[in-house]
């Protein structure tokens, strides 16, 4: 059975002109992701990693080439119904969390899908849901201040999962994490794949996460290097060994 493609990213180039210079942060980039995977983006700061990621998101427009998620072409969009795509079909985490201190969890989680305009009791209904299945159905009332990292890191994750999106972008999400509390995001990540079948993408630095996605994208100077998939490769915890 063939995989569906849900993201599909054909000739990319972002330039940026600086001072003078033309500056290419991704250059004739092609990339399928399909429906239901873990895809983990790799390389080093300035890399493109962060660029290509936030095209896969809707978050930025190409220069050149086209970018279409769900067969929607991006660059078709306004400004203003991209954000509406985004919150209907994109959940985000990011390494600083992002949520608002003065809220309580059910309701940093509960806000997106106000903004799609669904009611309070709904919203706050679906927020304990999702609280609850990553696991802080005991925390529903407390604010970001009275949860610890990897508790904060859990509701920006319920969140982003709030309206239901097909593709979850978590941003370097372990960044700011112990190595346990680390391990433990990446076997929730994982699980949300397996249980719920969205697509993970990350960016990472962090090699602890490649064992738990199914293909790697490894990119330098704004281009794909190679894409691998994990099951050829032999990736021992902390580090890839098979290269």
């Amino acid at each position: 059975m063939s995989k569906e493609v849900l993201v599909s990213v054909r000739g990319i180039d972002r330039v940026y002109q600086t001072k003078g210079e033309t500056v290419f942060a991704l250059a004739g980039v092609d990339l399928d992701v399909y429906r239901g995977e873990y895809l983990s983006i790799m390389g080093p700061s300035g890399s493109g990693k962060s660029t290509l990621f936030n095209m896969v998101g809707a978050l930025d427009t190409p220069t050149r080439g086209e970018v279409r998620v769900s067969d929607v072409s991006i660059a078709s969009l306004s400004s203003l119904e991209r954000s509406y795509f985004r919150c209907q079909h994109i959940g985000y985490v990011f390494q600083s969390y992002n949520l608002i201190p003065f809220l309580t969890a059910r309701e940093n989680v509960a806000l997106p899908q106000i903004f799609l305009g669904i009611d309070e009791p709904e919203a706050n209904a679906r927020a304990d849901e999702v609280l609850t299945y990553v696991g802080l159905g005991d925390r529903l009332t407390h604010r970001p201040d009275e949860l610890s990292g990897g508790q904060q890191q859990r509701v920006a994750i319920a969140r982003a999962l709030a309206n239901a999106p097909s593709i979850l972008l978590a941003d370097e999400p372990t960044g700011n994490l112990d190595l346990h509390t680390g391990g433990e995001i990446i076997k929730l990540f994982k699980q949300l794949s397996v249980e719920t079948g969205v697509t993970v993408i990350t960016a990472t630095h962090d090699h602890k996460m490649l064992a738990a996605s199914d293909r790697i994208v490894w990119i330098a100077d704004g281009k794909i290097e190679k894409v691998q998939d994990v099951a050829d490769m032999d990736i021992e915890v902390g580090g890839i060994g098979g290269e």
